[in-house]
């Protein structure tokens, strides 16, 4: 018997991106001419992927769960899987950035897949001797989005010129309607994006769109919804107030579109289904 050895399988390609255009805090992904996505750093709080040395200030009322200090005066949450003294010293990554009122979630657990053997070496040693609550590590973005994308061209404000880079390419009026929490289709179909403490709230309201019916509204918003979740890059829970009745129930149609529409963005988004109000 001649058995041939398997052959590994070759990495699926990254998806293509035009262009990266970024400047100060604010970066654009762009495709087919159109940007198809907008990434928003904070500017003074510490971004996701951000690896700490921070010291325990107080408990909070959750079992094992902490309040911590951390460098430049801020404060983050710890959900932490034992007991920990108060005053004591952690090695903590930033899980979630710190939104509104909310501060910063944290974990201790770093990532295998993003740090080597030798980085987290080096992150223990700087621990051991730090006296205070220390940055330890910034996530370098465009490095993270050249590993996830094909990306065609990169501009930033780096490069010497005389305007904003966003201004010189015509991004700023574009960024101003993705900050908008107004959202009208070309059909008329008005959608209304808001961010509460808990998740994000889209109201499908019919708006100018005439002789169509409540599922062709509906459908037409599905689509216009996958594509904001991208561009204001929208992440944790959102929860969608489409257009029902009594007599004319949210379909599988429209849900089934939703979940096709989101396959686009590269960040994968769990479409759960209806609940028992509709939404």
């Amino acid at each position: 018997m001649n058995l041939k050895p398997k052959a590994n399988p070759k990495p699926a390609p990254k998806p293509k991106l035009q262009r990266l255009i970024k400047s100060k805090n604010k970066i654009a992904l762009i495709d087919g001419g159109a940007v198809v996505e907008f990434i928003i750093l904070p500017k003074d709080r510490f971004c996701a992927g951000t690896v700490l040395v921070g010291r325990i200030e107080s408990a909070a009322s959750v079992p094992n769960a902490y309040f911590v200090t951390l460098p430049e005066h801020q404060t983050g949450f710890l959900q932490s899987t034992k007991k920990l003294d108060i005053g004591a010293k952690v090695l903590v990554i930033v899980s979630k950035e710190a939104h509104g009122k909310k501060y910063a979630k944290l974990t201790t657990t770093l990532p295998s897949a993003s740090f080597s053997d030798e980085q987290k070496k080096l992150f223990k040693e700087a621990f051991a001797h730090a006296a205070k609550p220390l940055v330890l590590f910034v996530p370098d973005i465009i490095r993270e989005l050249q590993s996830t994308y094909d990306i065609g061209e990169i501009v930033t404000d780096d490069m010497p010129r005389k305007t904003d880079v966003f201004a010189s390419e015509g991004l700023q009026d574009v960024l101003a309607d993705a900050l908008s929490p107004l959202v009208t289709t070309k059909e008329g179909v008005r959608l209304f994006i808001e961010k509460t403490e808990a998740f994000w709230a889209i109201d499908v309201d019919s708006g100018a769109a005439a002789d169509i019916t409540l599922t062709e509204i509906n459908l037409n918003a599905a689509k216009e919804i996958a594509r904001q979740i991208r561009l204001k890059n929208l992440s944790g829970q959102i929860v969608i107030d489409f257009i029902s009745s009594p007599k004319n129930r949210l379909s599988g149609e429209v849900v089934a579109a939703l979940k096709q529409a989101v396959k686009t963005d590269p960040t994968p988004t769990l479409v759960a289904g209806v609940t028992p109000l509709g939404h």
